[in-house]
């Protein structure tokens, strides 16, 4: 059987660039050689795109370009190709059989590139572009799960244009539906960036400031008392099944960007210690919050245990999680049998099931 020509994006216009990075190395240094043949595709933070070269940056940790050169895609649905162009001019041509889109957050989680991939007609890992979107905008996420009774934590949502004219009603409204102490989040970047938490209303303002810096939406959600983090990976399209749990033990006060990636010490326990009847229901509403969204391939789902009552909530889905070594996502499959390696072949392999359903689809109209 011929090698499929597999193509990881990576980088991106977001806060989340370098994360990006890091987790596109691991999947290049996990994916199957012997069955794909790999193009790495760095797009800059000007939005540009690039092939990368693989062996100088496994080996020396140095990305560099191939040539002076970038990408652009063809929107020919019956043949999607990248050109790539250099001094206006093509020298190359790059047929892809799938794409792994390794990108976080803005213009990558949210359901633009999956857009773009769609006109291409050429299939890609994780959530359709509505999945990507709902996924990413954490409001509407909660909407949806609420309508599913799936549990959410409760929250206030408005726009940064309300914030500028009216932060006296929004302080009344947090502090009436929401009190102290809560959380202040970008409604729609990733799980860690532009995240405050506030103990005090005088604390607020400095918080909500900061959010705004990242997102035009803002949310902020009641801090579950006593919290245990418990996250599950959820893989496959129409019968998706769910991984054994892990918790988070984070070395700070909470899970936030600089504990994730910048520093050491944050615990990962998997299995987390959880007894048989919790794991199950866990599992199974990870795979419910997985399907309300219209999610595909991967994702991970973060719940929250309040440890003094015991009521579980689901916090968020990550439909493109953090793919390093020490990871959740493919740390959690591989303590439940799937290695790393055929983790990713399992997303490539649901990736072309998912193209191969749409295309029994029509778009004419017989009469």
């Amino acid at each position: 059987m011929s090698k499929l020509n597999v193509g990881i994006i990576f980088g991106g216009r977001s806060v989340e660039h370098e994360v990006s990075l890091l987790s596109a190395k691991s999947v290049i240094s996990n994916t199957d050689t012997d069955l794909y043949d790999i193009y790495p595709i760095f797009i800059d933070k000007n939005g540009l795109w690039h092939r990368a070269s693989i062996d100088e940056w496994l080996k020396d940790g140095e990305l560099k370009i191939r040539h002076d050169s970038f990408l652009t895609p063809s929107l020919n649905y019956e043949d999607p190709i990248f050109f790539e162009i250099k001094e206006s001019e093509v020298i190359d041509e790059i047929k892809l059989d799938v794409v792994f889109p390794v990108l976080h957050g803005t213009y990558g989680e949210d359901g633009t590139i999956q857009g773009l991939f769609e006109l291409m007609g050429i299939p890609f890992v994780g959530a359709s572009v509505l999945g990507s979107s709902i996924g990413m905008d954490k409001l509407v996420m909660k909407a949806v799960l609420k309508e599913a009774s799936i549990p959410v934590v409760p929250c206030v949502g408005f726009y940064r244009y309300q914030w500028e004219s009216q932060k006296q009603i929004i302080r009344d409204s947090v502090h009436s539906e929401i009190g102290f102490p809560c959380f202040v989040k970008s409604a729609d970047l990733g799980s860690s960036v532009g995240v405050s938490k506030v103990d005090s209303v005088s604390d607020l303002d400095s918080a909500v400031d900061d959010s705004c810096r990242y997102s035009n939406r803002i949310l902020i959600e009641k801090a579950v008392s006593n919290p245990r983090e418990i996250e599950i990976s959820v893989l496959g399209h129409e019968n998706p099944i769910a991984s054994l749990p892990g918790e988070i033990v984070p070395h700070r006060e909470f899970y936030d960007y600089t504990a994730k990636y910048l520093e050491e010490g944050t615990g990962l326990i998997a299995p987390a210690q959880i007894d048989e009847d919790m794991t199950n229901k866990l599992r199974d509403l990870a795979v419910k919050t997985f399907k309300a969204l219209d999610c595909s391939g991967m994702g991970r789902v973060d719940f929250l245990l309040n440890g003094d009552t015991g009521e579980l909530f689901v916090g968020e889905i990550n439909t493109i999680p953090g793919f390093t070594q020490i990871s959740m996502y493919p740390k959690l499959w591989e303590i439940s049998g799937v290695s790393f390696p055929e983790l990713i072949s399992q997303l490539f392999d649901v990736a072309i099931h998912r193209k191969n359903e749409q295309l029994k689809l029509t778009t004419d109209i017989k009469s």
